[in-house]
């Protein structure tokens, strides 16, 4: 584990995420605590930027509460579009280790 204001924690997250040691909520809030609130976009390539602030715009309006995502259709992302968004976001940064 790496401590909040690492940017190798975001990668460490979404390996996380995959192999089903953290579920989408958990996901979320570290995911914010640590690119929100800990991590200067000093620290992150372009593509890292482009790429943790897509994942940011979805995973800061995830809910797994499906009342929520029924009332108020369009506002959140359910579990589904959270996992294309991670997956999507991992695809993009192996592509910059590529370069």
């Amino acid at each position: 584990m790496f401590e909040k204001n690492d940017k190798r924690r975001l990668y460490w997250l979404i390996d996380q995420y995959f192999s089903k040691q953290i579920n989408g909520w958990t996901f979320c809030n570290e995911y914010y605590y640590s690119y929100s609130l800990e991590i200067k976009s000093d620290d992150l390539t372009d593509i890292e930027q482009s790429a943790f602030s897509e994942l940011d715009k979805i995973s800061s309006r995830y809910t797994d509460v499906e009342e929520d995502l029924i009332k108020y259709p369009g506002t959140y992302y359910n579990e589904e579009q959270l996992k294309q968004k991670i997956l999507e976001t991992k695809e993009k940064l192996q592509e910059q280790r590529r370069v």
